[in-house]
């Protein structure tokens, strides 16, 4: 039986359309001592990217909170207690407790039923527990997922039967576990992003959180190509930090730059870093194709 493959998904919404611009002014700022708006307006394109790159160079990351960004997260709840542990963002999330539309029908009897299809294989029933909750890894044995797929739904006929008789919404809900799907919006401006990227991109993070940034920071290259081309793992944060001359990730990816630390933070040496961003690259790909 083929597993359904769903992984989660990020769109942006909104954003400051001139963010590039207002970094690259923010950081010349703090030297210059004529007007923001002078600065601002006689800035070259060639001088935004060097004052981009020299506030990743300095670590001098204020000007980069100028620029700010709302996006959408559709995931777990594995994955967004993950997400909002990022503290310097706003949050508004699908309320669990006022809908429960994701958990229809009503009958426990359907979802009993449902549990016992899956756990023989029925492909169909394997897909309507996915409607509902996210089926783990796909790279977890098919066995495995077929099993939680089954207790995922066994969960939502107990949460129905609390229900009928008489428990709350938000008390019958701790049945249910964290696999259930749910929306996110999320508010952050771009250093705050740089950070989440460079947590959450690595290979040392979860799956699903880590499919979610990847994907984000796809969606902000295409806006602000000459703020996030440096966005990347912790380790080209860092990278940059030491280097003489800053990389973007492309550049560290394809070799054309050697990184310049000793060690990641996650402790992996000099040079299995580039492999190990590349491998974490290479889930992200397999996931999306």
């Amino acid at each position: 039986m083929k597993i359904p493959n769903k992984i989660p998904r990020v769109r942006v919404i909104s954003f400051t359309g001139d963010g590039e611009r207002l970094v690259a002014s923010s950081s010349k700022r703090s030297l210059s001592s004529r007007d923001v708006e002078e600065i601002f307006e006689r800035m070259s394109d060639g001088e935004v990217e060097t004052w981009i790159r020299e506030t990743l160079r300095r670590g001098h990351l204020s000007p980069w909170e100028h620029s700010v960004y709302t996006f959408e997260v559709v995931c777990s709840r594995v994955c967004s207690h993950q997400l909002v542990r990022h503290r310097v963002a706003s949050y508004t999330q699908l309320s669990q407790r006022y809908n429960e539309r994701l958990l229809e029908p009503r009958d426990p009897g359907y979802w009993l039923d449902l549990s016992e299809r899956v756990a023989r294989g029925d492909r169909e029933a394997l897909e309507e527990v996915g409607r509902a909750f996210y089926l783990g890894d796909p790279d977890w044995p098919e066995d495995l997922i077929v099993i939680t797929a089954s207790e995922y739904a066994r969960s939502v006929a107990r949460y129905w039967e609390l229900r009928a008789r008489g428990m709350s919404k938000e008390d019958a809900r701790y049945v249910l576990p964290q696999a259930v799907a749910t929306k996110v919006v999320a508010t952050m401006n771009a250093r705050e992003i740089l950070h989440f990227l460079g947590l959450r991109m690595c290979t040392h993070a979860q799956t699903e959180i880590r499919l979610v940034a990847w994907m984000l920071w796809r969606e902000l290259l295409k806006i602000h190509p000459r703020l996030f081309r440096y966005a990347g793992p912790y380790c080209l944060i860092d990278h940059n930090q030491h280097a003489r001359d800053v990389a973007s990730l492309e550049e560290i990816l394809s070799g054309e730059k050697e990184i310049a630390i000793e060690r990641c933070r996650e402790l992996v040496p000099r040079e299995g870093i580039r492999k190990c961003i590349l491998h974490s690259l290479h889930q992200f790909q397999k996931y999306e194709s």
